[in-house]
């Protein structure tokens, strides 16, 4: 995700449910079946069951579906919760802080 980058994910399988996939192997056998007109049944048959599973829970980056939103080109480095949490405190309390002198 942290090297996904603008770009990094695109709309497809619109036929069945659009959703918005990282691209990877798996998006671009999507992509080509698109391109060469496939059915939402014969897209639906190449899905199959299991595909969100493998990419989301089994870690499979190359063969899962991978579903990620426009917002994973923000994401710019993988951190601890402790970091995240911290640096989320750090940045209120100095808009705060910032706030506090606009009012007095």
């Amino acid at each position: 995700i942290a090297r996904s980058g603008d770009g990094g994910t695109i709309l497809a399988l619109k036929k069945i449910a659009p959703v918005r996939l990282m691209k990877n192997k798996f998006w671009e056998q999507v992509r080509d079946r698109e391109d060469q007109g496939e059915t939402a049944e014969q897209l639906s048959e190449f899905l199959g069951r299991g595909r969100a599973k493998r990419g989301m829970f089994e870690g499979n980056l190359d063969e899962g579906e991978l579903e990620i939103g426009q917002a994973a080109a923000l994401v710019k480095e993988i951190q601890p919760v402790s970091e995240m949490m911290e640096e989320i405190i750090r940045e209120f309390n100095e808009s705060a802080g910032q706030l506090k002198n606009l009012i007095l």
